[in-house]
């Protein structure tokens, strides 16, 4: 039996570029909440940028992995926050400063609705394509403020070969990180050992669930880890390759609400006291 759900946002629970979650999916999500079933973010985005997706709904992330595994919330608690080190993200932010277009943006830990964030050595005109994009609310700043930071992201326009060097950079002069990227030009920035595969064993753990009880949903490479992790893999028919290759299932699209669809299966195979269908079937 199923007794977690955990689903990433951008491009899996929700069609990347849109506001917040759909009517039917917030549907679904409390169906699978009414049957006894757990459900929550495995998300890169962080705690205010949930409420802004939920549209204040708080039901949807009582209990899930923010930001790339560094918090971690179990029934309303958070039970793991993991701050980056402020020497680091300097280190990461000299090593950038020479490639044309790449830059840091750092978002605090004391934050607000706006998700304020920090880009470092950025124009106002570069921070503002990414400020659309992934939405935050961009401050151009000459260095890395002095103050606790829960995420950093790095913005690397000019298409993979660029992403391809940028890793490399990285990789070479700051060994203490890693990067993986969840969409297309951009970067999430993780401590060495950091990840959502990794914050998935705090929250089993304080759940006291079974890593075959929880089924996980996602469509990029900071979904790898995890999805190779779990037996209940899901991949919506939007993923990359790679995760399409790794994913054990697979459901529609995100923007045909795949994953409503398997969460409205999932509360009702829960209620019948089965396995839902889709994760009886083995992906070809």
């Amino acid at each position: 039996m199923i007794k977690l759900v955990l689903s990433d946002m951008d491009n899996t629970l929700v069609p990347f570029g849109q506001p917040s979650v759909s009517p039917r999916t917030i549907e679904a999500i409390h169906a699978v909440l009414d049957a006894g079933v757990l459900f929550g973010p495995d998300t890169g985005r962080d705690y205010v940028e949930l409420m802004r997706f939920f549209q204040g709904d708080e039901r949807g992330f009582m209990t899930g992995i923010f930001s790339n595994g560094k918090r971690v919330r179990a029934d309303g608690r958070y039970v793991r926050t993991v701050l980056l080190d402020h020497d680091v993200l300097v280190r990461l932010d000299r090593l950038l400063r020479p490639e044309h277009g790449m830059f840091l943006v750092c978002y605090p830990e004391q934050t607000d609705l706006s998700n304020p964030a920090y880009g470092v050595g950025a124009t106002r005109e570069e921070l503002a394509v990414f400020e659309r994009r992934t939405k935050f609310t961009g401050t151009p700043v000459a260095e890395v403020p002095e103050e606790d930071f829960i995420a950093a992201t790095i913005a690397c326009p000019g298409g993979p070969d660029r992403m391809e060097r940028c890793r490399a950079i990285v990789a070479e002069g700051v060994p203490e990180v890693r990067i993986v990227s969840p969409i297309p030009e951009w970067f999430d920035v993780l401590p060495q050992g950091v990840s959502k595969a990794d914050g998935l064993e705090v929250l089993l753990e304080t759940l006291g669930i079974g890593i075959d009880e929880v089924a996980v949903f996602g469509d990029a490479e900071n979904d790898l880890e995890i999805m190779r992790k779990v037996p209940h893999s899901v991949a919506v028919a939007n993923a990359t390759d790679e995760v399409l290759s790794a994913a054990r299932h697979h459901v529609g699209a995100s923007a045909d609400e795949g994953v409503a669809d398997a969460l409205l299966e999932i509360a009702r195979a829960t209620q019948a006291g089965e396995l839902p269908a889709f994760l009886r079937e083995e992906a070809s």
